[in-house]
């Protein structure tokens, strides 16, 4: 199966930014073609899952890459740190940053994030930070990070506040989604690298939603010119939003469908695997278009739809659906740190319908709150 090449390209006002994003299979076993240009005779930090590691039995793929790297770079020193949202952290960023600059790095430099997410995310702030500034490549290993995290340059940690409100925008200079990779993960993990693929439909593409309703048993078994396919929609999707919008000053936010949602719930579950990010999304964005409904802006045949789909998945759909005591006032009080906000007033990811999500500035608080009590 040969690799999709999806390039993002952001436009500056000094400059133009592009980098490529690599789908297909076996790509990190055979991928010297592809990371020589990035790494040739660099000094690599390789910031990684501990999942992965040179030790561990079937780690295939994980130790073939680093032998390309060794074999390219000029050296390759190794930083490896747990995975899951609780890693995402001010004390772990301070261990990498030093850890980093022990290895008596230089500005051409070059930092390589494996893994999901959470690796992804504050591997990237580092880089980001580092020197002022290093370049970086995203080699994201779960479905959520091929198709969400690892593209478009959002990169940061948590806060005791809630999620993500600590960070930078910081390009990588290539994504290499190598979809062997999910071979390696959990059922759990993958469905939930599914609610952000469904999320693509909604928001922007009615007829992707409608190939996911019909073919997610499919999906499901792994069949691999399906999830290449998946993949790489849900990354042309993003590319042509993040080109638009880069910082998320406008059109971006719609990304964020559920998640305003999703980040209160995630926050209240403690990042400790009671709910994991896909899941948080899931009931978000039922919750999403069951408030879109209400206030008149969608159908509720289109509701059910949404709702049976990540039903079909075995996917939380309700607050009544996961383990996490919340109130209306926690709820409301996490909403307030959303970064889409402006000016005191709350914003929300609404729809219109399947496909035509919008923005929502200056959400009617006695309305949320009417309808977070009937939910809760």
């Amino acid at each position: 199966m040969k690799p999709a090449i999806i390039n993002v390209s952001l436009t500056k006002k000094l400059n133009n930014l592009s980098y490529p994003i690599f789908v297909g299979n076996n790509l990190l076993s055979n991928s010297e073609k592809i990371i020589k240009p990035f790494v040739q005779n660099r000094k690599v930090i390789l910031i990684h899952d501990n999942f992965f590691s040179l030790e561990k039995k079937n780690n295939h793929d994980f130790v073939n890459f680093v032998k390309i790297i060794q074999h390219l770079s000029e050296t390759v020193n190794f930083i490896g740190i747990p995975g899951g949202d609780k890693t995402k952290n001010i004390s772990q960023l301070n261990f990498i940053l030093e850890k980093s600059l022990s290895f008596k790095i230089s500005r051409d430099s070059l930092i390589i994030a494996f893994g999901g997410g959470v690796i992804g995310d504050i591997a990237g702030f580092a880089a980001s930070i580092l020197l002022r500034g290093l370049d970086y490549i995203q080699i994201p290993t779960t479905l959520l990070s091929q198709v969400d995290s690892s593209v478009g340059g959002k990169t940061g940690i948590n806060s005791s506040e809630g999620k993500n409100l600590i960070g930078s925008f910081h390009q990588p200079i290539a994504v290499i989604a190598d979809i062997n990779m999910l071979k390696t993960l959990s059922k759990r993990e993958f469905l939930a690298g599914m609610v952000e693929i469904i999320k693509y439909g909604l928001i922007k593409d009615v007829n992707f939603f409608n190939y996911l309703e019909k073919n997610y048993q499919e999906i499901l078994n792994y069949d691999q010119s399906m999830l290449k396919n998946i993949i790489c929609m849900s990354c042309n999707i993003k590319s042509d939003i993040i080109e638009k919008d880069e910082k998320e000053n406008g059109e971006r936010a719609l990304l964020n469908l559920g998640h305003t949602f999703g980040h209160a719930i995630e926050s209240y579950g403690k990042y400790d695997g009671t709910i994991v990010h896909g899941e948080a999304v899931s009931v978000g964005i039922c919750l999403a278009f069951k408030l879109s409904n209400i206030m008149g802006f969608c159908s509720q045949v289109e509701t059910i739809r949404v709702i049976n789909l990540l039903k079909n998945l075995k996917l939380p759909t309700s607050l009544n659906d996961i383990n996490i005591s919340i109130t209306t006032a926690k709820m409301l009080d996490k909403f307030r740190y959303d970064k889409k906000n402006k000016n005191n007033q709350l914003t929300f990811i609404l729809n219109e319908g399947i496909g035509k999500s919008f923005i929502k500035s200056n959400m009617d608080i006695s309305v949320l709150t009417k309808f977070l009590d009937e939910e809760i």
